[in-house]
């Protein structure tokens, strides 16, 4: 089991056990950290994709590279905890209870993926997307690609684009074979995207296929059948009540 903390900075990662392990994403673009990180431009990667899938080259890393039999992604900042660990972390300002490897093997026992508890918007997912994103078209174009590659998943996405609630930062714990699969979707459809972007002679991809990621994690595990179990995040950089 491997645990891969997605981070592009030096950063004062908190006391954890030996399953996490720091990764640098965007080392392309950035250059290597100093430290005992794995870097996201060793093996098949998409390391200079960066700017644009963000945390996702992290992904993919473990994706292509990592043989763990459960793996996970988490940020430098945003850690899946326990119950208690979000009480203390709200009531207490205390960092603590974050999943450990008994906690992760419990929770996968009855369930197939462990995400971070869902984000409620008032409009819609859907409407939330294109009232806060530069390119609120990308989501005619996403439904435009899956409805081609994807016919089957195009009714669960308009569901989860008209609903008000879905589970976004590109964060999960899983066993290796389904973190595969979803992958193996995600990107393909990621990249179609990409490339019909660049057809149509775009040039500003700062964040869009990352954003876009987000949103179709919910689409991908409704569509699967997936049983999932929801567990909060804390930001290590702030106390606040959120579920990240």
């Amino acid at each position: 089991m491997k645990i891969y903390i997605a981070a592009h900075k030096m950063t004062q990662f908190p006391d954890l056990e030996r399953v996490y392990v720091p990764l640098q994403v965007g080392t392309d673009i950035h250059g290597r950290l100093a430290g005992n990180w794995e870097y996201d431009n060793t093996g098949k990667n998409i390391s200079l994709k960066n700017d644009s899938f963000n945390e996702l080259t992290g992904l993919y890393w473990i994706w292509k590279n990592a043989t763990e039999d459960i793996v996970g992604l988490c940020h430098y900042r945003r850690y899946f905890v326990t119950l208690a660990g979000k009480a203390r972390n709200v009531f207490l300002q205390k960092q603590t209870n974050f999943l450990d490897e008994q906690d992760i093997q419990r929770l996968l026992f009855n369930a197939d993926m462990i995400v971070h508890n869902k984000t409620f918007f008032v409009r819609g997912c859907g409407m939330q997307y294109r009232s806060t994103q530069k390119h609120p078209e990308d989501l005619d174009l996403l439904e435009q690609i899956i409805k081609e590659k994807y016919p089957e998943y195009v009714k669960t996405l308009r569901k989860v684009f008209s609903g008000h609630s879905c589970h976004l930062l590109n964060v999960l714990i899983t066993r290796k074979s389904i973190f595969d699969a979803y992958c193996a979707w995600l990107f393909d459809v990621l990249f179609s995207v990409e490339e019909e972007l660049r057809i149509r002679g775009e040039k500003d991809f700062h964040r869009r296929m990352g954003m876009l990621g987000e949103r179709l994690l919910d689409v991908w595990m409704i569509q699967n059948d997936m049983k999932i179990k929801e567990c909060f995040m804390i930001n290590t950089e702030k106390v606040n009540w959120k579920p990240w």
